[in-house]
């Protein structure tokens, strides 16, 4: 049986989309749930890959690819048996199954540490970005932003950014991150702005967090505990610091803004792992269990009332996914369950004050070089009103070309629907796509949200309202491994309008200078 898995990991494709490998490690259902932050970190991880064979505990938790028992899994085999030098033996490592490790691929590297290799360069990187836009409409506004990122290997980074928006011109300091990481006692130390995400995110979980309603995957979190950020929004700005003491560790942190001190403290064992998190505001107490092909979890907390998770996710074959997940948050108790199996998936939510459902199925085809990805997703939700959602893609892909429809159709308070059709060139130096959209949405409740391409660093989900369509451009220049230029153009008219709808061009520009 294992010599057949292992000629199947042989067989599979070596080359990963961007968005679907994001969508596999997060476990979001589609981009329409991911934030501009989410996407950034993603971005920038796959400039400067986390080594797999060096990186420490808190580098590897911090990055967000890993949960604690993952990160413990890949240590403890590389203790074992040295460097990892494949993605086909990662996959035989504990907590790696095949089709997260191929998401993986562009996010980390697999250098050797010692002979026969060695070990890898940890010299200075530097990345420089910066990007202006204009938007027409009945004005004309102006945004501009920068950012900037040093790092040193897997030891060290500094990131700083900041920005003007559509409706505040103002520029500010931004976002100032650094970190140091260590590789024996000293997890990490965070000087600046940082995220603080621990269990199941009931006690502390600063920035973006994922619904668990878009996929299995999403029913559980997994914290990333203290990590620098690059965002533009930070929430929380101080010191932080973790160490590792065999299977413990003990982060301390305060945070100036909101005056918020943070200590917390886990243990990684072999089959269980548990943790303690207390804030001014909540304590809270998480735990997970392994058991054979399963894992429970859970977390309760107090925050001046009482908050309570529970949920088991278990994996009864290769490729499928059954989770059911109980909690009780602000006094509201709801239950939600999920199945996948190979390409379907399914997730329900009941409580008193809401029902959502989602079903979904994406059976990706494939004959030589040309790939054809249709999928079929169907929602409804209800919190006083229904909701009901319909999503159908087709997608065609052969040698660095592609294809790609989408049709909505969403019935609130009335009927609304969206199409578009998206041609691109997916490959080599110059990457280009020309997408066209139609959409009809006379209801601001029958509003359509849709993921558009654009600049890195620019997370793009307009709401489509109105009569109208919109024509858009994006494109990407890489000359070199060195410079990168990108640029953005869009149209959108209401001409099908009962009251006049002023149309909007836009136009954005980015530069990205990687050393």
């Amino acid at each position: 049986m294992k010599t057949l898995l292992f000629l199947l990991l042989l067989l599979l494709p070596v080359t990963v989309d961007f968005d679907a490998a994001v969508l596999r490690i997060t476990g979001a259902g589609s981009m329409e749930e991911l934030d501009e932050t989410t996407l950034e970190r993603f971005r920038s991880l796959s400039l400067h890959p986390v080594s797999l064979n060096s990186a420490g505990r808190s580098r590897l938790v911090s990055c967000g690819l890993f949960s604690a028992f993952q990160a413990a899994s890949l240590i403890d085999y590389r203790t074992r048996t040295g460097d990892i030098l494949s993605f086909t033996e990662l996959s035989l490592v504990d907590g790696f199954p095949a089709d997260f490790v191929e998401a993986l691929r562009p996010f980390v590297r697999l250098d050797s540490s010692g002979p026969p290799g060695k070990r890898h360069s940890e010299r200075l990187h530097a990345d420089a970005m910066m990007r202006g836009a204009v938007r027409a409409s009945d004005d004309t506004v102006f945004a501009a932003g920068g950012k900037v990122k040093l790092s040193l290997g897997d030891r060290a980074e500094l990131n700083w950014g900041t920005r003007t928006t559509y409706t505040d011109g103002t520029l500010r300091l931004g976002t100032v991150s650094a970190a140091v990481y260590g590789r024996k006692y000293l997890g990490k130390l965070i000087l600046g702005h940082f995220n603080a995400r621990f269990g199941q995110g009931l006690a502390q979980w600063s920035g973006f967090s994922l619904q668990p309603y878009g996929s299995v995957a999403s029913l559980r979190r997994s914290g990333t505990g203290f990590s620098a950020t690059g965002s533009f929004s930070p929430e929380l700005c101080g010191i932080a610091t973790d160490w590792d003491l065999g299977r413990w560790n003990v982060g301390i942190a305060y945070s100036f803004k909101g005056k918020l001190p943070i200590v917390a403290a886990s243990y990684v064992g072999q089959r269980f792992t548990a943790g303690v998190t207390a804030t001014s505001k909540a304590v809270s107490l998480d735990w997970r269990i392994g058991i054979p092909d399963a894992s429970v979890y859970g977390e309760l907390a107090w925050n001046g009332a009482f908050q309570g998770l529970a949920g088991i996710m278990w994996v009864p074959s290769y490729c499928s996914k059954v989770s059911v997940v109980g909690r009780c948050i602000d006094g509201v108790p709801e239950l939600i369950a999920g199945a996948s199996a190979w390409s379907a998936e399914t997730v329900v939510a009941i409580s008193p004050r809401q029902f959502r459902s989602m079903v979904k199925y994406a059976p990706p085809l494939s004959l030589g070089p040309l790939v054809f990805t249709p999928s079929l997703r169907l929602a409804a939700r209800s919190s006083g009103t229904w909701r009901f959602e319909g999503r159908g893609e087709a997608g065609l892909a052969w040698n660095g070309w592609s294809l790609h429809s989408r049709l909505d159709i969403v019935h609130c308070e009335e009927t609304s629907w969206l199409i578009n059709a998206e041609a691109g060139r997916t490959e080599g130096k110059l990457k280009a796509y020309l997408r066209w959209t139609l959409f009809r949405v006379d209801k601001w409740p029958d509003r359509i949200y849709v993921y558009e391409r654009d600049a890195p660093g620019n997370f793009n989900v307009p709401a489509y309202y109105g009569k109208g369509w919109s024509l858009s451009f994006a494109g990407s220049l890489r000359p070199s491994r060195r410079h990168a230029f990108y640029l953005r153009l869009s149209y959108i008219g209401y001409p099908w309008m009962d009251s006049p709808k002023p149309s909007r061009t836009e136009v954005k520009l980015q530069y990205q200078l990687s050393l």
